[in-house]
Order: C-alpha cells, then sequence, then structure tokens
C-alpha cells in the first residue's frame, strides 16, 4: 500500500522545505534523475480498469510498477491510498514491456482479461495479444530525504520533484512535494503533512503526474 501526500509547490518552496528539514534532522538530501515512462494499449485498456503500468529509471535502477486502486478525491486534502508494487527489471525491458512479470500481483488476471493475454504453449509464458505502447513520458529530479514523523519508529520520504510531463505532443511542468509514509502509522503521517503544508503554504495536489498526462492526452 502506498500513503501519501501531494502537494503542488514552487521551486523556493520545495527546495527550501527540504533544507530546513535536512539542517533540523542532521539529514542528506539524495537527487535521483527520474525517467518514467507509462505504457498501455492502443485503446487503453488498462487506464479502463483504473490500472497505471510504469517503467522509470531511477538514477542506475530500472523499476516496474504497477498501480491501482482509487487514488484521491476532492477531500482528501492531497492524500493518496494506493494499491502498489514494484519490480526490478533489465534496462532494456522498455523495449518489450509484458505482463508476465505480473503473474503474483492481485490485479494479474484483470490485467490479464484487458490485454487479451494468452499462455503460449511453446514458450509457456503470458503474452499478450494487445501490444503494450508508450502513452506518456515524465523526466524530472527528485529530491528526498527521510524524516522521523511522530511516534517512534514512525518514518516518511520528503521529497521535490521538478521537470516535464510529455505527452500527446504536449507538455505540463512537474513542480511538487510528496511525503510518502515508510514506517509507522497514517495518523503520524496526517499530523507531519498538514504542519508542513500549513508551514510552507502548499497546496494539495488532487491530480497525480500520470492523471495529468492523462488529461494531456484528452485535450
Amino acid at each position: 500500500m502506498e500513503i501519501e501526500f501531494k502537494y503542488v509547490a514552487g521551486p523556493e518552496q520545495g527546495s527550501g522545505l527540504l533544507n530546513d528539514l535536512a539542517r533540523e534532522y542532521g539529514r542528506e538530501i539524495r537527487m535521483i534523475p527520474m525517467d518514467a515512462v507509462y505504457y498501455d494499449t492502443e485503446d487503453r485498456a488498462l487506464n479502463d480498469i483504473r490500472v497505471v503500468y510504469r517503467i522509470r529509471t531511477e538514477g542506475d535502477r530500472t523499476v516496474l510498477t504497477v498501480k491501482y486502486g482509487k487514488g484521491s478525491d476532492k477531500n482528501s486534502k492531497g492524500l493518496y491510498r494506493r494499491q502498489e508494487e514494484n519490480i526490478s527489471v533489465p534496462a532494456d525491458f522498455k523495449e518489450k514491456p509484458g505482463i508476465d512479470v505480473l503473474e503474483d500481483i492481485p490485479v494479474y488476471r484483470e490485467i490479464d482479461k484487458a490485454v487479451g493475454g494468452q499462455y503460449s504453449d511453446l514458450l509457456g509464458v503470458m503474452l499478450p495479444l494487445k501490444k503494450l505502447v508508450p502513452v506518456m513520458e515524465m523526466q524530472f529530479t527528485r529530491r528526498e530525504l527521510d524524516v522521523p514523523i511522530g511516534s517512534p519508529g514512525s518514518v516518511a520520504t520528503v521529497s521535490y520533484d521538478s521537470g516535464v510531463i510529455m505527452a500527446g505532443g504536449r507538455e505540463e511542468q512537474i513542480s511538487e512535494v510528496e511525503i510518502e509514509l515508510k514506517e509507522g502509522t497514517e495518523a503520524d503521517l496526517v499530523r507531519f503533512s498538514e504542519e508542513i503544508a500549513a508551514k510552507y503554504c502548499l497546496i494539495p495536489g488532487l491530480k497525480s503526474k500520470y492523471s495529468r498526462g492523462i488529461k494531456l492526452l484528452n485535450e
């Protein structure tokens, strides 16, 4: 389960709060270049079942991520709750993305049905009949650090992302703060995030990067 707050933030807000937290807790800020490609079928079958399929290069790692679930709503104040599965894959996996590596995740059957997959008698692996194709790309730099957020053992990763969403021949800037629960309780995350949002005048982000990319595709 991924539980996090998203906030719209300018560069000064994002950098300022990270620098303040780094000084307060004596932590080092990590800087990670991100290049994320999102895939779907030509008829957007995965989007129809509320599944996000992403392959992201995170520094020297390549990670396949599948997200599913509701996400956020207008009354959430930027809080997102989603199921998330992460699988390390080879760097060249982007060239031939598939669903065979997802057999152990709970929504595998739904994904299989959406893409029309079938088992190959020859290879013994799942092959999608509907090809997965890139639908959007995001390039951004993430600056992040881990901080305690309340009860002993409660920890969150606070990050600031700056970059661009590219979809449908259009672009939109990324400038947002994320506060993701790593260990501990949601109540601790809520209290900490609300304090940070008030202190730095952050605006709740009610649309994920993916949702913003879908909007660009549909314009």
